[in-house]
């Protein structure tokens, strides 16, 4: 079993992650760290069709499943499918596959979103095949690298609109505490009073 190191890649936040493909067991995994031990954030189970058997000049991929370890909405699965797209590039495929099943129902709609931001080509309805062809490697490669560059932007942006709210409710506190500053002196000074008043009874 030969399991080969891809080009790193990046996920939310700028972080690192390591893809490894075995294309002997069919498996690209995508790591935290450089290292082969333990399952991965992402998993992709894939099988190469041997086209040229049946008259094809090139074989293909076809994505039997993605399994998802890390945490939701934080880049590992859009990692794990740029290395495959690049790994297949480099391979010289035709085509990356798939197939959208009921078995996805429930979470059918983010699968759509899923494959449509990496360029492949949907069914008209909400099952059926999927494909991406590769001809055009050098297009493909270049909408990778804006689709990066799209949620790093979206990344910064939900960033700034989150340090916003936490400076809005820093400015509240203070706000709150200045107030509280104030009237804690008048206080202070009532108490002040009162005892004065009654030491010199």
């Amino acid at each position: 079993m030969t399991v080969l190191p891809l080009e790193k890649e990046k996920i939310k936040g700028n972080s690192i992650v390591y893809p490894f493909c075995d294309e002997s067991s069919g498996l690209l995994s995508l790591r935290t760290k450089p290292s082969v031990e333990g399952d991965g954030e992402c998993l992709i189970l894939f099988k190469v069709l041997d086209f040229k058997r049946v008259g094809r000049d090139k074989d293909a991929i076809y994505i039997q499943d993605i399994y998802s370890n890390g945490p939701v909405n934080e880049g590992y699965g859009s990692a794990a499918m740029r290395a495959l797209i690049k790994y297949a590039i480099s391979k010289n495929y035709d085509s990356i596959g798939g197939h959208l099943s009921p078995d996805d129902q429930d979470h059918i709609a983010r699968l759509h979103h899923f494959y449509k931001k990496h360029g492949f080509e949907l069914p008209e309805g909400l099952y059926g095949s999927i494909s991406l062809d590769l001809s055009n490697a050098s297009y493909i490669l270049s909408q990778i690298d804006n689709q990066l560059l799209i949620e790093e932007n979206l990344f910064i942006k939900n960033q700034i609109s989150f340090l916003k709210s936490e400076y809005k409710k820093l400015e509240q506190e203070l706000g709150r505490l200045v107030f509280e500053k104030e009237n804690e002196t008048n206080i202070i000074k009532f108490l002040r009073r009162v005892f004065r008043k009654n030491k010199i009874k």
